[in-house]
């Protein structure tokens, strides 16, 4: 055989051996002899001393995978261990810095502690390099490895402020923005430090952001979100506020999405009682003006339509309501159409086992209107069946 497969074959094997150690492959220090070790940590000692951090690092490792070691002699190599790793890992961590320095600290083999620091310094330095998403990559390895880590706060807080930096950029290129990144950014912090410190701000820049996007849904998920994880933030306020405005934003048709409009109103009704005097205060009330509105112009487009179809009973009861609310958005060119609306409809009797309605008879109420309108539906219904009876 040829030295060639020899020396692939002996790579191969260093290659496959090395994939269990914690030593870097290009490392200088390998130990076998338990004997050997107590030097080995004096002379990391001396390597530290003297500012050499990655010789200092890379002795100790070699000595920790040393088999056969007293009791004694594994805690010594653990604490050196520990504070090899903690200078080097300040060292690496200076402004400027390569985060790809850091690669011969591998996470696996690191206490919690470490390992944490190592990650919060690597996704500082990738952060500074303009590098977010793989900063967001090493944060979200960091918390697979460990859960529920004491760096939480800090890793929320370094995204948070990435994120909105980039959500509010203009910057990009080609199909590439950087909003896009931010979005990113801030979905990560949300999704995994719901709780953390300046999370509020990113629900509330995650609402922001989709409705500039016209995802109306995705906008109202994200401040629901807030007020309900961050009740006591300043900007649940701002969300409460936000969320019927957006709901307004979402409605096409009047006609078709009431209930969104009946919601729009609770929610804008509630936070004025909550929150009178509040700065919002004046653009709550236009809001609550206009979707008082189109609640109006919802139940004219119906009342018009029981019209052309000759069921002044359903088109009395529409137009009684749409006066009502007209009356309550303080509009008087919205009442002034009710009122005519009204006037061009016939005041028809009630047919047996029916109401007929009229003012007094209005009712806020929308369960009992919604019988009321059911009523009228079925009185129609039977006039019409009688109609078809009688023809020859």
């Amino acid at each position: 055989m040829s030295r060639l497969p020899h020396a692939l074959l002996a790579l191969a094997l260093a290659l496959a051996l090395g994939g269990c150690s914690t030593t870097p492959i290009w490392s200088e220090y390998h130990i076998s002899d338990p004997l050997l070790v107590p030097a080995a940590l004096e002379t990391a000692r001396a390597d530290l001393a003297a500012g050499r951090s990655r010789e200092a690092y890379e002795r100790v490792v070699a000595a920790r995978e040393v088999p056969g070691l007293s009791v004694e002699v594994r805690d010594e190599v653990e604490r050196e261990f520990e504070r090899c790793a903690a200078r080097r890992i300040e060292e690496l961590a200076q402004p400027g810095a390569d985060p790809d320095d850091f690669d011969d600290l591998e996470l696996k083999y690191l206490p919690r502690q470490l390992a944490v620091e190592v990650a919060l310094a690597r996704a500082r330095l990738y952060v500074a390099g303009d590098a977010p998403l793989k900063a967001q990559k090493e944060l979200e390895e960091l918390e697979t490895a460990f859960p529920r880590h004491h760096g939480r706060s800090e890793a929320s807080a370094l995204l948070v402020e990435e994120g909105i930096r980039l959500v509010r950029s203009d910057g990009g290129w080609w199909l590439w923005r950087d909003f896009d990144d931010g979005v990113t950014l801030l979905e990560f912090v949300v999704l995994n430090y719901p709780s953390e410190r300046r999370c509020d701000e990113a629900f509330y820049e995650l609402g922001r952001a989709y409705e500039a996007e016209e995802e109306w849904g995705l906008a109202i998920q994200r401040h629901e979100e807030l007020v309900v994880s961050h009740v006591d933030s300043p900007l649940a306020v701002q969300s409460q506020a936000r969320i019927p405005h957006l709901r307004l934003d979402w409605i096409e048709s009047p006609e078709y999405d009431r209930k969104d409009l009946l919601r729009a109103r609770r929610e804008l009704e509630t936070w004025l009682e909550q929150h009178a005097g509040h700065e919002l205060e004046a653009d709550v009330r236009l809001d609550l003006a206009d979707c008082l509105a189109r609640l109006v112009e919802s139940d004219f487009g119906i009342a018009r339509f029981y019209q052309t179809i000759d069921q002044p009973y359903g088109a009395r009861v529409h137009a009684l309501r749409a006066r009502a609310v007209a009356r309550e958005s303080g509009s008087a060119a919205l009442f002034e159409q009710a009122e005519a609306l009204l006037a061009s409809i016939p005041d028809v009797p009630a047919l047996p086992g029916d109401r007929r309605p009229s003012d007094k008879a209005f009712s806020q109420d929308e369960e009992e209107l919604s019988e009321a309108l059911e009523r009228a539906r079925a009185s129609e219904s039977r006039s019409e069946a009688e109609a078809a009876e009688k023809k020859p």
